[in-house]
Parts: structure tokens; sequence; C-alpha cells
């Protein structure tokens, strides 16, 4: 017990001399999901979505609603829905299954909002809403998704694998072998609960 006990001690130790490193962010459509999956921590808070009025200025600050526009608690509720459907796809990414419900959830925002092939002024062809509104803005997010999906670095953008954590980060590494928002938390208490572990093995 006295040597699990030490190796706990060493890790917290080592998350002082070693202060948590922010992943590197994604730029881009993969900036904004990756923005919108960690407005909320799952793991210690904060949610940045309390309320309609916090949605409508997370939307409005970037650009994905006009501030004339109203919000409300349905908006709210299918908005959050909206963003762990899009967490359960990028997980993917860390291998973790896609659940039916997380395609469904993806599927009914983008016909919602009757997401549709324009072409821009640059020639380049891009998916955007009819809908207007809220259900708009979400439509705009599946096709940030969408085209984050096409973007070179789409499998670098990953969820943390403590199943209590799964905050969105960018996996700058070269051979993609990230597997931690940062090593200094999830990846120090994962490997303590296996080193737990395997002296209850051997007990």
């Amino acid at each position: 017990m006295s040597v699990i006990i030490t190796y706990v001690r060493l890790l917290r130790v080592m998350d002082i001399l070693q202060p948590m490193a922010d992943r590197d962010t994604a730029t881009g459509e993969l900036g904004l999901v990756q923005a919108f999956l960690n407005s909320v921590d799952l793991q210690d808070g904060p949610e940045e979505l309390t309320d309609p009025n916090t949605l409508k200025a997370w939307l409005v600050a970037r650009g994905l609603l006009d501030a004339s526009h109203a919000v409300g608690e349905s908006d709210l509720k299918h908005a959050v829905a909206l963003r762990e459907a899009m967490r359960g796809v990028v997980g993917a990414n860390s291998g973790l299954p896609v659940y039916p419900i997380d395609v469904a959830t993806l599927n009914e925002a983008a016909a919602a909002s009757g997401l549709r092939m324009r072409f821009g002024a640059d020639g380049k062809p891009r998916l955007e809403p009819d809908a207007k509104g809220t259900v708009g803005a979400m439509g705009r997010l599946v096709a940030a998704l969408y085209a984050g999906m096409q973007d070179d670095d789409w499998s670098r953008l990953k969820l943390c694998s403590s199943p209590t954590c799964r905050w969105a980060y960018f996996d700058s590494s070269k051979n993609h072998s990230s597997r931690w928002c940062t090593m200094a938390s999830c990846g120090n208490r994962e490997k303590a609960r296996r080193f737990r572990n395997q002296r209850k093995a051997h007990a």
C-alpha cells in the first residue's frame, strides 16, 4: 500500500512541477468544431451554454447567428444535443464507436436547416443552410463538421481517452499517438489507476 501512496504522491508532485500545458488549438472549421465541443468541461465544469442567452452570445460571437434573432429553451436543448452528437463523431478519431443516435441527431439538424451546396465567390463549394435563426446556426455547425472532415488534419482532432473527460484536443504529435488532453492531468490519473489495479491483481 505504501508503494501505491508513494506513486500517487509522485504523480501529484509532477503535476505541480509541470503545469498543465494546453494542446495546440485547431484552426478554421476544425477550430470551430473544437470550440463548440469544449463549450462544456464535462469533468470539472463549467458549462458555457447555461441558458438561451449564453447560447445566443456564443453563436453571435462566432458569426453563426444574427443578434436580432431570438433564442429559446428548445434551441438550447437542440444545441446541447447537437454538441454531444458531434462529440460522438469526433470520438471515432480516438477509436470510439459512433452511435446511431448521434448520426440521427446530425442528420436531423442538417435536414431542419436545409443544408445545400453552394459555390462561394472564390469558386469553391461549401454547405450553407436555407434556414435562418438558431436552426440555421445549427446547420452551420453541421457544415463546419463536414468541412472539417475534408481537412487533412481531421484525424488529429480527438477526444481525451478519459471517459469522464472527453475534452476535444488537437493531436500535434508526429505519429498521431496522443491519447490524453494533457499528460499532467488525465494521463497521470490513468497511469495511477492502472498502477493501483495492477497492485490489486498481484496482491
